[in-house]
This record gives structure tokens, C-alpha cells and sequence, in this order.
């Protein structure tokens, strides 16, 4: 299946691999611009295997999609996108593109901790439960239709690193 990967971080760079170690066919990588002279690790392992990788600090302005952003991701031809750790907002034109959709994993069991540092918020609140969603993308704010939860028990010693490293 040709994939177009949409995120960033270490664990964007782990599902890029996962994906490729399964046989599919990724056709491009989306990720942040790089940042006081650092790329992103997605970027770095999608460029190591010669996939193409689009650095967009945006994907919209005025609450419209940037054409030369759609016509990039447009010729990759994706037939689902997988956005792995994904801080930006992407325009509809892209997440309702593929003819498999988009789908988003997100490190809390949804509906809680929808948004950023969701594993810290797990913490914080002191959930005895914690886990991660994938699930549909849709045009709201870790809203979509979920696909698949796991859960896993919240320790009295957990941090954000060992959940993190749990959640994969």
C-alpha cells in the first residue's frame, strides 16, 4: 500500500520503520522544518532511504490549505496517510485524500487527554489507566472515529518516559 507519513519525533521515526519492515510503500514523509540546525529523525530515516521528505512549517494560512502543499502531497499518489506523533494541522484536502483516509495514533485512551502532552496529563491527573487510540482523522481535534485502543495499568512510579515506552 503506498503511504504518506505525516509527524515527527522519535516515534514518527519508529512507525516510518515499522511500516517499511512490513512491505509497504512509503511515497513521502511530512515532518516539521529542522530547528536550530537539527532535522527532525523521521526526516533523517526517510532520507537515508531515499523517500522523499517535505519540511512545511505550515500546511494552511487564513484557515485555507496552501496549494503548493496539496500539489506536493497530491503527486505522491498516497492511498492512506498514517501521521504518527503529528503536531500540525492538516487541511481536510489532505486527510480526506487517500482512498484508505488518514489515520492518527494519539498516547491516551480517547476521549480523555485529547490534544498535546497527553502521557503528562495521564500523570498528572492520576489516572490508574492509561493507553493509546488510533483512530479516523477527521477536521477535529482528536475526534475521529476510533479504530483501536489498548490499555495498559498507570504504576505510582511511572514517568512519561516509561508509559511512553509502554504505550509502543
Amino acid at each position: 500500500m503506498k503511504i504518506a507519513v505525516i509527524g515527527q519525533s522519535l516515534f514518527g521515526q519508529e512507525v516510518y520503520c515499522h511500516l517499511r519492515k512490513e512491505g509497504h510503500e512509503v511515497v513521502g514523509v511530512f515532518t516539521v522544518p529542522d530547528k536550530d540546525g537539527k532535522a527532525d529523525p523521521l526526516g533523517l530515516e526517510a532520507e537515508k532511504d531515499g523517500v522523499p521528505v517535505f519540511k512545511f512549517s505550515r500546511w494552511r494560512a487564513k484557515g485555507q490549505a496552501l496549494p503548493d502543499v496539496v500539489a506536493k502531497y497530491q503527486a505522491l499518489g498516497a492511498e492512506l496517510n498514517v501521521l504518527p506523533f503529528c503536531s500540525q494541522f492538516i487541511p481536510m484536502e489532505i486527510i480526506s485524500a487517500p482512498r484508505h483516509g488518514s489515520i492518527i495514533y494519539h498516547p491516551s485512551l480517547l476521549p480523555r487527554h485529547r490534544g498535546a502532552s497527553a502521557i503528562n496529563w495521564t500523570l498528572i491527573h492520576g489516572d490508574k489507566k492509561g493507553g493509546f487510540s488510533i483512530f479516523w482523522a477527521d477536521d477535529g481535534l482528536d475526534t475521529g472515529d476510533l479504530l483501536l485502543q489498548k490499555e495498559c495499568e498507570v504504576l505510582p512510579d511511572d514517568t512519561v518516559s516509561t508509559l511512553y515506552n509502554r504505550f509502543l
